[in-house]
């Protein structure tokens, strides 16, 4: 099935899917999202992505990186690799997520109440550790940017206990982020 068999094609097809989902809704008299809620769906797709990848680092290929030898890890780290194919989508999915909740934050203007206000805080930190941690320190650690032994050792490091923070603020975030809208724990 040449659907399946790239994942351009099923990504694309996961869309069409959505479409008719959305145009049967509407043929039949159900109510059709608006651009709002189209915006908090792609935010919340951008979001799993995200973290996705996030806890793929953190519960996956870091722990597995020891056993891996220096050539295998210089083959991990190539141009087109599995590691820089996924750092590419780890943050594009924070820059998506963080772009989208800033237009709902906008909508939501003085209506918003504390859980999605600090939420949105934890958010923002873990952006800003992907953008300005994270990604720079990688860049070192996968040969895009050159550096010494030493340096890649620390520049690892630095962006370990920055996703490592991400990783720990995810977990109230995602709590607080779904219970805005479900069960607001704030007055």
């Amino acid at each position: 099935m040449k659907i399946l068999g790239s994942h351009h094609n099923t990504i694309i097809a996961g869309f069409v899917l959505l479409a008719v989902i959305v145009g049967i809704a509407a043929g039949t008299g159900g109510s059709v999202p608006s651009a709002m809620d189209f915006a908090r769906y792609a935010h919340v797709l951008a979001g799993i992505v995200w973290i996705g990848l996030l806890y793929y680092f953190n519960f996956v290929q870091v722990p597995s990186m020891p056993g891996f030898s220096a050539d295998s890890k210089a083959e991990l780290f190539k141009e087109g690799s599995i590691v820089r194919r996924a750092l590419c989508w780890f943050r594009f999915g924070a820059l998506a997520t963080l772009i989208l909740g800033l237009v709902l934050f906008a909508e939501l203007g003085a209506g918003a109440g504390w859980d999605i206000r600090i939420g949105a805080a934890f958010g923002f930190i873990m952006w800003f550790n992907v953008t300005f941690i994270i990604w720079p320190n990688q860049k070192k650690v996968i040969g895009i940017d050159e550096a010494t032994a030493d340096e890649k050792l620390a520049a690892g490091k630095k962006a370990l206990i920055a996703s490592r923070i991400n990783t720990l603020l995810s977990i109230p975030m995602l709590l607080l982020m779904f219970s805005s809208a479900h069960f607001p724990m704030f007055g």
